[in-house]
């Protein structure tokens, strides 16, 4: 609760800012693009059972009004929170042929919704409220341990779609004013999940040692992440 306190806080500061440049600059562009790298910060029971995962996003936006300060965003987000590896023999081979098993836990995140966008200039703040869908999956993966094609066999451990909701906040910095200008893109997003299911590190690990299928954890699910990416204007 503390932290979607203070997301919304920033997200009023940030509105607060836009509201006073607005009147000295009018914004430019009607559609752009960005994509970003991130970090996510488990929150509350999440971050009891998991670490800060790695991963990339990108999005869409377009201007809904003449000035583009409404705007209609879509944003996609990747993000790896665990992953393993283990060396096994292959069975039957005497220990001389040996296996990578490879355990990833992904989430991938769709979510859209208005974003006010401030006045174009050097700083343009903005703010962001969004829902959509975000899946949580965890996959195990088998090859050869000096394999570099494609895994030969693999298996989806866990896997449930929820439904996501929250904001962002953040701001374009101009460093580029050609035919495209070019912004860079600073901000945290934070997304809220009331009922998730999803491994962690330590469900693979008991998984592996009793020989039995991984039992999910269930229960809410919250993280902030922090982006740095590019914007691009392209009309």
């Amino acid at each position: 609760m503390r932290t979607s306190k203070t997301l919304l806080a920033a997200m009023a500061t940030t509105l607060v800012a836009f509201s006073a440049a607005s009147a000295q600059s009018a914004p430019s562009g009607r559609g752009s693009f960005g994509i970003h790298a991130q970090v996510s910060e488990p929150k509350g029971d999440f971050a009891k059972n998991t670490s800060n995962g790695w991963g990339l996003g990108a999005y869409f936006l377009g201007g809904l009004d003449q000035n583009s300060i409404i705007n209609f965003r879509g944003d996609f987000s990747f993000v790896n929170y665990a992953n393993s590896r283990r060396r096994i023999p292959l069975s039957g081979t005497g220990g001389l042929i040996q296996l990578d098993l490879r355990t990833n836990s992904n989430i991938f995140s769709v979510v859209a919704g208005p974003q006010l966008l401030g006045p174009t200039g050097v700083f343009t703040p903005y703010a962001t409220a969004l829902g959509g869908f975000t899946v949580f999956a965890t996959q195990s993966t088998i090859e050869g341990s000096d394999n570099t094609n494609t895994p030969f066999a693999s298996t989806t451990n866990s896997s449930d779609v929820v439904w996501a909701y929250g904001g962002a906040a953040g701001a374009y910095i101009r460093v580029y004013n050609g035919r495209n200008p070019v912004r860079l893109d600073l901000g945290a997003r934070f997304l809220r999940h009331d009922d998730a299911r999803y491994l962690n590190d330590q469900r693979v690990k008991e998984a592996f040692e009793n020989d039995r299928p991984a039992i999910p954890i269930r229960g809410r699910v919250d993280f902030i992440t922090y982006y740095l990416g590019v914007n691009i204007i392209a009309f």
